[in-house]
């Protein structure tokens, strides 16, 4: 199963490509599970049978050839994980069930647009305990330069380590949202920083 849903990410980067070669009108054909509604997406995840792995390669494929294809753009999702998107796109559609998943795909797209990576970046290993993740490190200076105009740190911050200082401040927020307290940027913390905290 692994290997066909690599193959199906593969040729879904692939075919994507055309998506972006919309007809004068600038309409086009939407392919595999964007055809499909929410309300069907909703059914997927309720079952978990296989169209719900369908949907995650889909979004990765989409997602991948939106990078190539969006101009001043590298990564549109440069901390979110798919299974992140998967669950807010769980949200969206349950709240508006009549609407296709390429349009609620589009419609979280379009909301995660302004923190996207425009340029590539170095790749940062982030290791607290036994949580381990790689992060561009222009995310990772944006998620600390954040943190500190809240008031989590004093004196400069950088992107390019996570030290004992890092996990410090990144508890203390946990801590004051009330989330799992753990010191990692994992990406409920990453999200709660970045699409919900202010300043």
């Amino acid at each position: 199963m692994k290997v066909f849903i690599k193959f199906a990410c593969i040729c879904l980067i692939y075919l994507s490509a055309n998506v972006f070669a919309a007809d004068n009108d600038g309409k086009f054909a939407a392919k595999g599970a964007g055809r499909k509604g929410c309300e069907d997406f909703i059914q997927s995840v309720k079952q978990k049978d296989s169209d719900f792995l369908l949907y995650a390669g889909w979004i990765e494929g989409y997602l991948s050839a939106y990078n190539q294809f969006q101009k001043n753009n590298y990564d549109i999702a440069p901390w979110q994980t798919t299974e992140l998107f998967m669950i807010l796109l769980q949200r969206h559609c349950k709240n508006n069930t009549n609407v296709k998943f390429f349009d609620a795909t589009n419609a979280l797209i379009k909301a995660f647009f302004p923190i996207r990576l425009n340029a590539e970046d170095t790749i940062v290993k982030v290791q607290v305990g036994d949580a381990s993740a790689y992060y561009y490190q222009e995310i990772l200076l944006r998620a600390k330069t954040r943190l500190k105009k809240m008031g989590f740190y004093q004196g400069d911050v950088a992107g390019d380590n996570f030290s004992d200082l890092d996990v410090k401040a990144f508890s203390d927020y946990q801590q004051k949202l009330n989330l799992k307290v753990t010191g990692f940027p994992d990406q409920n913390t990453l999200t709660t920083l970045f699409l919900k905290a202010k300043g």
